[in-house]
């Protein structure tokens, strides 16, 4: 998280004005009767929370790369990595749901399967590519992460369910506390919500740094399940 402390500050300092901006007119009170009356979405849908999760989604593009600078210490985040980024995660987020749909054990087992393909397909990815090229280092980095855990599931789904752990508990945490004292002190706010946004970065940072020393232990597997 040190190495771009100042982008997440940059951040935190956008996630403070946009509660300032909505301070006249948030309801965080009326947002949880929603919730209750069966509208949950209420609970994210209006500022600061959603501009929260909008630019802790963002953060993800720094965190990702300062990551994986612990494999490649020279690895920079392009255009093109970016690209290939979201293609790999809406495809594993296909996937995943697609066998979800089925029944649980099927998306479960996919997403242990495919959780190393974003890694995979970024350190992977070329300088410069097509289409075509794109979806090759997709399709490359599905392969490479069912070779890399198929010997290795029952670990592989453990350092899983440790890293949403590490980022779901804190995380609801920080935001149960920001909707408990933004209902009772609206101008709490401007304090919560920058502290919600480093948690979310923390916490990321925590997770894929979890995440990337697993794959480089799978990457270094002699068995035969490791490409």
């Amino acid at each position: 998280m040190r190495e771009r402390i100042w982008v997440y500050l940059g951040l935190a300092a956008i996630a403070a004005g946009a509660a300032w901006y909505a301070l006249p007119t948030v309801d965080i009170y009326d947002d949880l009767v929603a919730a209750k009356n069966g509208q949950p979405l209420a609970l994210i849908a209006r500022a600061p929370v959603s501009i929260v999760l909008i630019l802790a989604i963002g953060a993800v593009m720094f965190v990702v790369p300062s990551a994986l600078r612990r494999i490649q210490p020279r690895f920079r985040m392009t255009l093109l990595r970016t690209a290939i980024a979201v293609g790999t995660l809406v495809c594993v987020g296909l996937v995943v749901d697609a066998g979800y749909a089925l029944a649980v054990i099927p998306g479960i087992v996919a997403g242990v399967l495919l959780s190393q393909a974003l890694v995979g397909a970024l350190l992977h990815a070329p300088e410069r590519t097509n289409l075509r090229g794109l979806g090759t280092t997709i399709t490359g980095a599905f392969r490479g992460s069912f070779e890399m855990t198929r010997g290795h599931f029952a670990t592989t789904l453990v350092v899983i369910v440790a890293s949403l752990a590490i980022f779901v508990i804190p995380g609801s945490c920080a935001l149960f506390a920001l909707w408990v004292l933004g209902a009772n002190a609206p101008a709490s706010l401007l304090v919560t919500s920058p502290l919600l946004l480093l948690t979310f970065v923390y916490c990321e940072c925590v997770r894929y740094s979890l995440i990337v020393r697993w794959y480089r232990r799978l990457a270094e597997d002699p068995s035969p399940a490791s490409p």
